[in-house]
């Protein structure tokens, strides 16, 4: 009986293991490719898609809106500037469901009337200093402060432009307060957000974002 009826010589043995490792080596950098191009596509998605996601939340949010009674201000937006434009903060009593606890230590709940806002702060230490952050503020059901309280919600912390507009049947303002407009609501708000995201060669993008959101008269 021969060697080679016996088995692999140590040769051929060798030879084996070296093709084996070329053809791992080359799926390895099939796959390590494939996985640096899909998180390159989601970079590119997340950075095309977290501007519309943020208007349309406050879409349905402002879709909502509503002045629970008369001669109070339930709905107030003002003008405020930062260093590379505007800061707008605007605050209404929506009709939109959340869900929550009011209280801690409360089971949270279904609140169909909440007091909702949104305010651009200056970014933290350690972020992009030409860059604020937006929040929005949530909290259930309604009082007799419907400006104050609740929790705040940090939605994007690049954030370089947030303007309102407020449309109240002849010319667009500036800012709105319900009180002083005799109890109504105005008729379209123009929002304009302006983001820094990251690109596919993972340098800083800016990018505008425009909706106006219309009430029913």
């Amino acid at each position: 009986m021969t060697r080679r009826e016996n088995g692999f010589t140590l040769v051929e043995l060798m030879l084996s293991i070296l093709l084996l490792a070329v053809m791992m080596s080359i799926i390895y950098g099939v796959v390590v490719s494939t996985v640096e191009a899909a998180h390159r596509v989601e970079e590119i998605n997340q950075g095309s898609e977290i501007g519309p996601a943020i208007l349309s939340q406050i879409r349905e949010d402002l879709e909502g809106a509503f002045l629970p009674a008369k001669d109070a201000e339930w709905f107030v937006a003002i003008p405020r500037k930062g260093s590379t434009g505007d800061r707008d903060r605007i605050d209404f009593v929506s009709a939109r469901m959340a869900y929550g606890a009011r209280k801690d230590g409360e089971d949270p709940t279904f609140h169909s009337v909440n007091e909702v806002g949104y305010q651009v702060i200056d970014g933290r230490p350690g972020t992009d200093s030409t860059a604020g952050v937006l929040y929005r503020r949530e909290d259930y059901f309604i009082d007799n402060e419907p400006l104050r309280g609740g929790h705040l919600m940090e939605m994007y912390d690049r954030v370089r432009h947030f303007h309102l507009e407020f449309y109240n049947g002849e010319k667009w303002m500036a800012d709105w307060n319900s009180k002083r407009e005799k109890n109504k609501l105005p008729q379209a708000v123009r929002i304009e957000l302006r983001i820094v995201v990251n690109d596919r060669d993972n340098k800083n993008l800016e990018q505008t974002f425009v909706s106006i959101v219309t009430f029913p008269r």
